[in-house]
């Protein structure tokens, strides 16, 4: 990973990985915040600036409001925080059990407000307490790195005594092998259904046993959830028959052929999801994923194709694993790709980065807060601290990209200029737009063993 200093790891990216590392701004761009918490954030626009909301977090993954000032946000070791006007309650609302080897862990939180509850005063036709289905996303182990799952619950909010109950099992998908690219982040869609990603579980070079149809491998292994985008009611029951088929759990598949997402949003204007995707460092990804969308992954990242070791294919066929070299492009619906009978397709990608950043999550900001020329308009976070802005083209099918970029592909750090638009934070776990307009930044790096020092900052 270019771009990040990295002090000590447990493993080569993606994300949640690093127990420490410095990441630095480039001192040519302008500033507007002061750096609060021991990062260095320097903004492109000068009209904008930076606020510290939170501070002291443990490894913080992903957070979802409540009201003005109030949200919850999670810790990756499994602790569920309460944060009300910048303070960090002192009791927990829920402690789980969870594994937090390498990309496990509590990683995903939504909400959805109670049927019977009314926000504007806080009272409720059966119970004045519950105010909210809290859904959190989190992986399980029976032994220390066996019998492990990919989990999602449902909770009760207790909004009065400030504790998660009721809970309730909609979702579990076998999380193996690996303790890497786990996926972990769920989202509400505009269908009122929820979203949630999940990684394929292990590393470049699958193994035999774990090639699936999900993964583009037509004589693969059953699908077994992996490598893909669900969607599920808020009660875990399929959505009608499914896209792809009517078998569970292929019934639950939005999108497929997904190595690791770490970032879903819908646009506010045309209701779409986009997603993020890491590749095997290079050929990360920006999608735009309609039903049934597959992302070509283990055979294709970026707009290349890769051999068994998942390195690019040069135009004679091997595999270089390296920049330069003539590689072969992709196009729509590539033959060697599987589309369960016609009702997957395959599209390449809207943006691209060939050396790895890699992206993580992903936001459209429907909001003015920020000035007009941003609304509406994607903002992506990665690991190395930087924040991405795109504008859309007029039908929002693709992205507006101009000068270097009109290829859709950034080679490396030198062609970021024109879509930069925030550096200097550690890990970006999360982007939120607040009930107040403005962009809220989770900055997740956990930095030291005596001191917790995950953030939340507000950008405004």
């Amino acid at each position: 990973m270019n771009r990040i200093r990295i002090i000590l790891f447990t493993l080569s990216f993606p994300l949640l990985l690093f127990s420490f590392c410095n990441i630095y701004a480039q001192e040519d761009q302008p500033s507007s915040n002061g750096g609060d918490g021991g990062e260095s954030i320097v903004l492109s626009d000068p009209k904008l600036k930076t606020e510290l909301v939170a501070s002291g977090l443990d490894f913080p993954t992903t957070m979802a409001f409540l009201g003005p000032d109030d949200f919850l946000i999670l810790e990756k070791a499994g602790l569920v925080k309460r944060v009300t006007n910048g303070a960090v309650l002192d009791k927990p609302l829920l402690q789980v059990d969870v594994s937090v080897k390498d990309e496990r862990g509590l990683l995903g939180i939504a909400l959805s407000e109670k049927k019977n509850f009314n926000a504007n005063n806080g009272t409720s036709i059966k119970n004045n307490d519950i105010s909210h289905n809290v859904f959190l996303y989190y992986v399980i182990c029976k032994e220390k790195n066996t019998g492990c799952e990919n989990r999602i619950y449902r909770y009760d909010l207790d909004n009065k005594n400030n504790v998660l109950i009721n809970p309730k099992l909609l979702l579990s998908v076998p999380s193996f092998p690996d303790p890497a690219h786990i996926g972990g982040i769920i989202d509400i869609g505009p269908d009122n259904n929820l979203y949630a990603t999940i990684g394929n579980f292990q590393h470049t070079i699958p193994s035999e046993i774990y090639r699936t149809k999900t993964q583009n491998y037509e004589d693969g292994e059953p699908v077994d959830g992996r490598a893909g985008v669900l969607r599920i009611t808020q009660d875990g029951k399929p959505v009608g028959n499914g896209i792809l088929g009517s078998e569970y759990p292929l019934n639950l598949y939005y999108a497929y052929g997904v190595k690791n997402s770490f970032g879903i949003d819908f646009d506010p204007v045309t209701k779409k999801l986009w997603l993020t995707e890491n590749g095997p460092k290079f050929g990360d990804e920006i999608n735009l994923a309609e039903p049934g969308f597959n992302s070509g992954s283990d055979k294709i990242f970026g707009i290349w194709r890769v051999n068994e070791e998942g390195k690019k294919l040069q135009a004679n066929g091997n595999g270089d694993g390296g920049g330069g070299g003539e590689y072969v492009t992709v196009g729509n619906n590539p033959k060697d790709l599987v589309y369960f009978g016609g009702k997957g397709h395959y599209s390449p990608p809207e943006f691209i980065w060939d050396k790895s950043t890699p992206p993580t999550a992903v936001l459209f900001l429907d909001s003015k807060n920020l000035g007009a020329q941003y609304q509406n308009d994607m903002f992506v976070g990665s690991v190395d601290g930087q924040i991405f802005h795109f504008d859309l083209n007029d039908n929002r099918t693709g992205l507006l990209l101009k000068g270097v970029l009109e290829d859709k592909i950034a080679t490396d750090d030198t062609e970021f200029g024109d879509i930069l638009f925030a550096e200097g934070f550690s890990i970006i776990t999360d982007l939120k737009q607040g009930p107040d307009g403005n962009l809220y930044v989770v900055s997740g790096l956990k930095q030291s063993k005596s001191e917790n020092l995950g953030a939340v900052y507000r950008i405004k």
